[in-house]
């Protein structure tokens, strides 16, 4: 009998101690917030590309643009070679290049107004030729950031961003273009 009362007892004792764990779980999981799904719409048009044509081909362009990247204090100019990709899987495709760059003092600056536009970040320039052999230069101009993220930017990321950009058309256009003359063109 006192076997039996002791088992009885081992049984509650068990019982309760999971009645108690359950319990403890169930408040835990009452004082953390459900996770949600968000969805946000961009308006995309406030995205504005830049395009210009660069006066080299895509190699000499990217090792331009890198050289400047590196001359303003950009970390990772990295290239995504999108043409050896393709080749890789058998297929073809004109050079493509998609260069990665950025600096961490001028990111971190949004990321800490908003962590969501770390997605953004780094920065990305599109390097191309096209089926005349003509190479292009893309970017965002990055001032869609404010509105999608929420960005205030009292520093002033944003503009110095778009103006280290704008500096790509200095590094890969040629700034010295001569036209020859014929002697007897010259009066």
């Amino acid at each position: 009998m006192k076997k039996i009362a002791l088992i009885f007892s081992f049984i509650l004792l068990m019982t309760a101690c999971k009645n108690d764990a359950t319990q403890t779980t169930a408040k835990s999981d009452q004082a953390k917030p459900k996770a949600k799904s968000i969805e946000r719409e961009a308006d995309h048009s406030k995205t504005k590309f830049v395009l210009f044509q660069s006066d080299y081909d895509p190699k000499t362009t990217y090792q331009k643009m890198k050289g400047y990247l590196e001359e303003k204090g950009m970390f990772y100019p990295r290239i995504v070679d999108h043409e050896t990709a393709a080749k890789n899987a058998n297929m073809e495709l004109n050079t493509i290049y998609l260069v990665i760059f950025g600096n961490p003092k001028m990111g971190t600056l949004l990321m800490q107004e908003n962590p969501e536009v770390g997605i953004e970040l780094p920065l990305k320039a599109l390097i191309y030729k096209d089926n005349e052999g003509r190479t292009w230069v893309m970017y965002k101009d990055m001032n869609y950031l404010k509105d999608l993220y929420f960005i205030k930017d009292p520093n002033g990321v944003i503009e110095k961003m778009n103006k280290l950009q704008a500096g790509f058309k200095q590094a890969v256009i040629n700034p010295i273009k001569t036209t020859q003359i014929k002697d007897e063109e010259v009066e």
